[in-house]
């Protein structure tokens, strides 16, 4: 049996594993992955994840205690 390698990309860079480190992540049981640059994004803003992320719309923002 043949195994083929699929090469992951950021969900809002598009870059590739082979040009930056993934974070794998899972959501509504999904497997979705982001670049260590663009983790605060889905961290700190979610909704700029609007059609890139399904389901990114419902994730609030991490509170900041200032």
């Amino acid at each position: 049996m043949i195994q083929e390698s699929s090469v992951k990309y950021c969900l809002s860079c598009n870059r590739s594993e082979n040009e930056i480190p993934l974070v794998t992540l899972t959501y509504s049981s999904k497997p979705a992955y982001i670049c260590s640059h663009c983790l605060p994004m889905l961290i700190h803003h979610p909704e700029q994840l609007i059609g890139r992320l399904e389901g990114a719309e419902k994730i609030p923002p991490a509170e900041h205690n200032d």
